[in-house]
Order: structure tokens, then sequence, then C-alpha cells
């Protein structure tokens, strides 16, 4: 049987793609930009790391490596000439067993020799693949362990910036230097233990996990400032100077840079969701499709998940493990960007319940100038151009506009983790970021592909709690895009 070619990198696609592939003369290499990888991997280690990794090669599909666990003694003492007698009298063995499932996770990419030789680039583009397969696989890897601590722990393990609720964030109620010192006094009542975070001798410090958009509001921060100026080194080598995060109440900033690529995919993370409008949206009644993608052609990609990091979209962990997000209303909202030319640095909002899908969020609710169908005068908490919203309302939006998560008082949020001695498992299986190819019809087709047997899951003790992770929810200020300060 003949072999057919299903492939978006072919030379006749690139052409379509952009008029500079027909170019005539080409610099050599291929420019790759900044991209984010594992996160989590020099966090891996033995029983005194973050992230508690076992290898078994023996497991496959499906298969499931076991982690167990004992509980402290905390019976009272015998004293006097009381004798051990009873049952009752002997310290009863509380041991638990955590199951981590592990399964495969692959990813490949296919390319004709006919487009290689079409880029003037024969050999270049092949030999930069595996690299950027292992990025995907990293970043893949990340992502996960991301939403695993966003939706796998008990309600204990989440708490809300300044005492607040979801509803009840205020623009203020930031990741700060009091927040940040609570979670972790909070952290070690759970039972936490500070992890080895040292490279070449023993460093024990709590692990704050923080997107840079997060840690924006720390470097803000009056008490964290003061820190850097009183305590902190003299001279040049002070972070004031350098960049950088210094220690907070022995705990070590780790940030976390979900970049704003130019690839198809989702933007952000699942601690700060976050999108580009790919299909312009004008005024009006009904419920409609919010696209993502950032531009048309990008918002014609039905299978791409621009939203699986938005609340309400049943995200995939392994097969048979599937999110079931439930039916709440959520809201977001869309900022124009500043050269819009309708309504520049305006913003929307809206609604849903269980739209989210992955690539499109469909819209239940909107704000707008009157009340008709499905647009409402008062949205949640917010009502259309009143308090500090007053002339920053539009309902209308190009292509390229910012889309955020934010809760009923229109704060956008997100979330930071707080992570200690085995916050989580790590399991890998037979195939470890192992890298293949395939070629078909005499090598003009070549397929390129990495396998991870894969895991994880958070570390449980014997009463099925979580001590060694603390997510806390708060407000997020992104430099640059003109979000209302709400305070009350």
């Amino acid at each position: 049987m003949a072999f057919e070619i299903q492939s978006p990198n072919t030379g006749d696609t690139l052409k379509t793609l952009s008029p500079a592939a027909q170019a005539k003369l080409w610099k050599r290499g291929v420019d790759i930009f900044e991209q984010s990888s594992d996160y989590f991997a020099d966090m891996e280690g033995g029983a005194d790391a973050v992230i508690h990794t076992e290898t078994d090669t023996s497991k496959g599909i499906g298969q499931t490596i076991t982690f167990r666990t004992m509980a402290g003694f905390y019976d009272e003492p015998h004293m006097g000439e009381e004798l051990f007698e009873e049952g009752d009298d002997f310290q009863e063995l509380l041991i638990g067993s955590h199951d981590l499932t592990v399964d495969f996770l692959r990813h490949s990419v296919r390319l004709t020799q006919r487009m290689e030789e079409f880029m003037g680039m024969r050999g270049e583009i092949k030999g930069e693949l595996p690299e950027q397969l292992g990025r995907w696989l990293g970043r893949t890897k990340s992502e996960r362990m991301f939403m695993m601590f966003l939706h796998k722990l008990n309600p204990e393990n989440l708490i809300y910036a300044n005492g607040a609720s979801q509803d009840t964030l205020l623009s203020t109620d930031t990741l700060d230097w009091d927040n940040i010192v609570a979670g972790g006094t909070q952290l070690g009542r759970m039972g936490g233990e500070k992890a080895n975070v040292g490279k070449n001798q023993p460093l024990f410090r709590n692990v704050v996990a923080a997107t840079t958009d997060a840690l924006f509001s720390l470097k803000m921060d009056n008490n964290y400032k003061q820190l850097l100026r009183e305590a902190g080194d003299r001279g040049g080598s002070n972070v004031m100077f350098k960049g950088g995060f210094t220690d907070v109440d022995g705990h070590i900033i780790k940030p976390y840079n979900p970049i704003d690529h130019d690839g198809r995919g989702a933007i952000g993370s699942p601690l700060n969701a976050k999108a580009w409008l790919g299909e312009a949206i004008t005024a009006g009644t009904g419920t409609f499709a919010i696209k993502g993608g950032g531009s048309a052609a990008a918002a014609a990609k039905t299978k791409i998940k621009y939203f699986k990091h938005f609340a309400g979209y049943a995200f995939p962990f392994l097969p048979g493990d599937v999110l079931s997000p439930g039916s709440t209303t959520r809201y977001l909202l869309i900022i124009n960007p500043p050269n819009a030319p309708t309504d520049p640095n305006k913003v929307g909002m809206y609604a849903y319940t269980t739209g989210n899908n992955g690539n499109t969020i469909t819209i239940t609710q909107r704000l707008g100038s009157a009340a008709s169908g499905d647009r409402v005068t008062t949205l949640g908490a917010v009502s259309w151009n009143t308090g500090v919203w007053s002339g920053r309302h539009t309902e209308v939006h190009p292509i390229g506009a910012t889309i955020l998560p934010c809760n009923a008082k229109g704060v956008v949020f997100g979330d930071t983790l707080m992570l200690v001695k085995q916050a989580a498992y790590r399991g890998y299986g037979q195939f470890r970021n192992q890298r293949t190819e395939d070629m078909h019809n005499g090598g003009f087709v070549k397929d390129l592909f990495v396998t991870s047997v894969f895991g994880q899951a958070p570390r449980k003790n014997v009463d099925g709690r979580c001590p060694g992770v603390l997510r806390i929810r708060h407000a997020l200020q992104y430099a640059g895009l003109p979000l209302p300060a709400v305070t009350a």
C-alpha cells in the first residue's frame, strides 16, 4: 500500500504560510526564540528533593509505581509499673501506600526532503527537531505538574491572599512578603519540611514557585524592598541592581517565565491562564464563542487548545484520568491593545459556565451599555462604566487582544505554589525522553518522535493529606496592561 503523506511541513504548505519562504538566499541556521522547558527538572531527586523521582524500567502503559508512607508514633507512654499486655497497649502501625500511574507520552513531527531543499536548509531543520521535541516534552511535563497541583490537592492546600475568597480578591491582594511568610507558617503546621535545593552542597529551603508576573508585585512590595536595602549585600551584588530574588524568610524564590511564544498553542501557564484573541468581537446581544491564537490563521486551527489553562476545561492527565471541572459561573476580561483601531486600552467583561472545550470558550453573558438578550449592564459585581471602570469598558475587541480570567469584581488572578520536601512524586517507566525516527518512501518522508513513560502525583500521607505543597491564589498585576485597581 502506498504511503500517504499527511504533513503540514512541505514545500507547498510553506509557500502558503509565508511569502518569505520563496526567497533565494538564506541565512544558514535556524533562529529559534527563547522557550520554556521543564521547570521542575532541577527539583528532581531522592527523598530530600522537592520532587521525589523514581525510575522503574519494567513499567509501561497503565502500570503503577507504589510509594509507601508511615505515620509517626503518638500514643501515651506507660509509666511506673504499667505493663504491655492488651493489644491497644502497643503502638499501632499506620502504613499507607500511594500508587503513581505511568503511561506513554509521545509527540512527533514530519517533514519531507523537498521541504528541506525548498527552504535551502538540507539537514539543518532535521538537526534542530530532536531538541525542539525535547523542549516540548519538558514543557508538557511541567504543565501537567502545575495542573496536578491546581486540581489534585485537598481543600486545605488552597489559601487566598490576605484571607480573601475567590470573588472577594482585590487588586491589592497580590503575592507579597506577608503572604509568603503566612503561607510558609501554615505549610510548616501541616508537616512540611524544607527540601534540599542545593547543587553542590546541602541547602534546605522552602520553594516559592511563582510566575514572573506574580513576582512583579513582590518586587514592588515595600517590605521586600526594605529587606534588600537593609539586609542585602552591599554594592553591585545586591539583587536590586543585578536582578533576581533574595530569600524570603527561609523561602527560595524560583521564578517561572511562561513566555508569550511565537508557536501555535496556549500561552501563559496553569498558574496564569492567558490567551490572545483570534477573531474580532463586535457588540451584540447573543452568545458567541471566543476564539484564541492571536490571528485568523491560528483561530482556524480547531484542534489546538488555546484555553486549556482556563477554568472549565476537562484537562486530560492520562488516559482514563480526565479532569471533571463541574459547572459554575466563570468570568474573563478581554483587554484591547494600545494600538487598537477602536477603544484602545479598554476592557470587556464576559461570563461562561461549561463552554470551555480548550479550543474556544462559549460566552453566556456579556457586559454592555444596555440590557438585551445575553447582554447585561451588571455582570458579577461590575456595572457598566461605573466606579474604577468609568470610561474603561468596551464591547468591541480586535484580533490580538489579551484574554485573562478574573473574579466577579473583575480582578485578574493567578496562583503561586509553595513547595517543600517531597511535594510530589514523579515516576519514569520503560522510556525516558527517548528520541527515535522513521523514514518512508525511500527516505523522502521523515518522522521524528519523542517518547516517555511517565506519571506524576502529589505526595499523600497515611490520612490522605498533602503536606508538601500549599497553593496561594492571589491577584495578578501584569506589567504593561491597563487594568484598573479594584479596591472595594
